[in-house]
């Protein structure tokens, strides 16, 4: 969803306007933040950490020395001010008696999506967790709110503070995203039978296009104004955004992905979708239905399921270094870049998982011939904050999920020479029950599923996930 604007203006006390999208992530009713999670290996000082965020972060962007104003319009502006780091990094204290280091994490992280940032807190703040035991462990939390920028902006960012854990003086690897290569006809077959074929079928390509443009813009706007997904006992209040959240994840060898994406000719993000797809059937089937097979299973078939599938709207090959997002013409520039998607989530049952696999890839290889989300970036930069922001609020609210994946890299990385054992992220302020966030580190993805309190249980749902996953690889076993 490029808001962004094309031109800078300043205002008379030499501010720079907030982009659209930046401002209707910050409103009174949805503020939207993002925390990347570093799980590290050792205790790290905290006065290291202050340095690395003099040093490092701050002259790296700056964005991070801005705050946020607002005129008598509304209109929201970024102006300069000097940091205080002490205001940015906070050090909680636990409680004694407490033994369980990832329900601490997880608690904590609970804790932090009730509190959202807004314009009264600072836009960023890191969250220290020492855990001092026989084996100590620590986690760096970056929680950064979303008018700052997207998960791209936020990743590149943070990479920019670390180094390789085997070379310091050695640069990141990340995988790239190759995209399909264009046919081209040559010249003396122009007037062959293959330059009609190729004509036709260019022709037919915009119909579909167009056809499917149009039926996605119609369907995005009744879900603002009317449409809404089927009233599941997973789903919460209006104000879900506001209650405690619960986490838990797990983990898929890369190598196994890609071998069912081999299989069956899709991609990493077809199978990763196809194992939410599968994985949330059968936690329905347990939670729902209870194991009986008849006519509750036939009544769950029809419910309508919906989920939002966050995608990167710039023309990239792969993560691009914080220098490339801050120059003035970049064709992958810093700030919110992203589209919403809306994706059918199939409940009914299938023969194989790999029908999961399967609809998914059909799913989105719809999706991507849809100029939806183009389109209703640009619809949205002219309503204004408020009518946008509640156009968004609305949307999610009337949907079940939210899907959005993150590239890492793939060597091992330290913060401040302390190997970091795995990254994960999460998303507040989404008026939702349940987000799905995947992020690939050293050859691994991690699916995390972040659920509300009492509507959710993320245990459940990552056990129905690893046993659709074991499944699929024990279907591919002949390839």
């Amino acid at each position: 969803m490029d808001l962004s604007l094309k031109t800078k203006f300043v205002h008379s006390n030499d501010c720079e306007v907030v982009s659209p999208f930046s401002q209707t992530l910050n409103t009174s009713f949805l503020s939207v933040s993002v925390q990347a999670i570093f799980e590290l290996e050792e205790a790290i000082d905290i006065c290291s950490v202050k340095q690395a965020i003099k040093n490092i972060l701050l002259p790296s962007n700056p964005r991070f020395c801005n705050t946020m104003i607002q005129d008598r319009h509304g209109e929201l502006y970024w102006i300069k001010t000097e940091v205080n780091v002490d205001d940015h990094v906070v050090v909680p204290e636990f409680p004694h008696g407490q033994s369980e280091y990832d329900e601490i994490v997880n608690d904590y992280i609970g804790n932090i999506h009730l509190t959202p940032l807004a314009q009264c807190r600072p836009l960023w703040a890191f969250h220290l967790l020492n855990y001092n035991t026989s084996s100590a462990k620590a986690t760096l939390i970056i929680n950064m709110h979303h008018s700052l920028g997207d998960g791209i902006t936020l990743m590149s960012l943070l990479l920019c503070c670390v180094t390789r854990a085997d070379n310091p003086n050695l640069p990141l690897n990340f995988p790239s995203l190759k995209s399909a290569a264009h046919k081209t006809i040559p010249y003396h077959t122009w007037v062959s039978t293959e330059f009609v074929y190729y004509i036709f079928q260019r022709l037919f390509v915009l119909v579909l296009v167009i056809w499917y443009t149009v039926s996605d813009l119609i369907s995005s706007f009744l879900r603002v104004i009317w449409m809404d997904d089927s009233k599941l006992p997973i789903r919460g209040p209006p104000g879900v955004e506001m209650l405690p959240k619960i986490m838990s994840s797990t983990t898929f060898l890369m190598e196994d992905v890609k071998k069912i994406k081999n299989y069956v000719g899709g991609t990493v993000n077809d199978v990763l979708m196809g194992v939410i797809f599968c994985g949330f059937q059968r936690y329905l089937q347990i939670t729902l239905c209870q194991g009986e097979m008849a006519e509750a299973r036939k009544e769950m078939a029809k419910q309508k399921v919906t989920g939002i599938v966050a995608v990167n709207t710039r023309a990239i090959s792969r993560l691009n270094d914080i220098k490339d997002l801050l120059k003035p013409n970049s064709q992958s520039p810093w700030g919110n870049r992203f589209g919403m998607v809306h994706i059918a989530i199939p409940v009914a049952s299938a023969d194989s998982p790999l029908d999961f696999v399967r609809k998914a890839k059909q799913t989105m290889d719809r999706k991507k011939m849809s100029l939806e989300v183009f389109l209703t970036g640009r619809l949205l930069s002219y309503l204004g904050r408020q009518a946008s922001a509640t156009a968004m609020y609305n949307t999610l609210a009337n949907t079940t999920m939210v899907i959005t994946n993150m590239i890492g890299p793939t060597d091992k990385i330290a913060i401040n020479q302390i190997p970091v054992k795995s990254i994960s992220f999460s998303v507040s302020g989404l008026p939702q029950t349940l987000l799905f966030t995947v992020v690939s580190y050293m050859g691994r993805i991690r699916l995390q599923v972040i659920g509300t309190k009492g509507y959710i249980n993320t245990d459940t749902m990552t056990k129905c996930f690893n046993e659709c996953f074991e499944e699929m690889k024990e279907a591919t076993l002949g390839l």
